[in-house]
């Protein structure tokens, strides 16, 4: 799986985002400064995000974004799925149909488990366990 730019600028985001979880709503202008990521690419990004339901939006003078769950409820996986879509290393695991040797194909079950792996890895990890590291190695 190679992880696209969108995918990894929009976990900077929501990090982001997170670090003001209690507080205020942060900033769109803010986000792209403080993580380097081009405005309008990262106005894409969070209007995924918030179709996603990972960020909600509020707007006015003090508005700005933030998470719409607890950030020990969003995993990276769903972060990934809302920028990437499914991490389908290949069309045969989620639709068996689409290849005429899915039923008889040796490696498959090699594909799947290296699928679940990767799936397993992003759904455990959490934007506050990211914190809390990012945190430990501040101090």
């Amino acid at each position: 799986m190679k992880i696209s730019t969108k995918c990894r600028y929009g976990i900077r985001a929501v990090i982001e985002i997170a670090r003001n979880y209690n507080n205020l709503p942060t900033k769109r202008n803010d986000i792209a400064a403080i993580q380097n990521i081009p405005t309008s690419y990262l106005e894409n990004i969070l209007i995924a995000l918030k179709h996603s339901n990972v960020v909600v939006s509020i707007r006015g003078a003090g508005g700005g974004f933030m998470l719409k769950r607890p950030p020990n409820e969003i995993s990276l996986l769903d972060v990934f799925e809302a920028l990437q879509g499914d991490l389908a290393l290949l069309d045969c695991l989620d639709t068996p149909e689409t290849c005429d040797r899915s039923s008889e194909c040796i490696v498959r079950p090699i594909w799947v488990e290296m699928q679940e792996a990767q799936k397993a890895v992003l759904r455990k990890t959490t934007i506050a366990e990211l914190l809390k590291q990012e945190s430990s190695k501040i101090l």
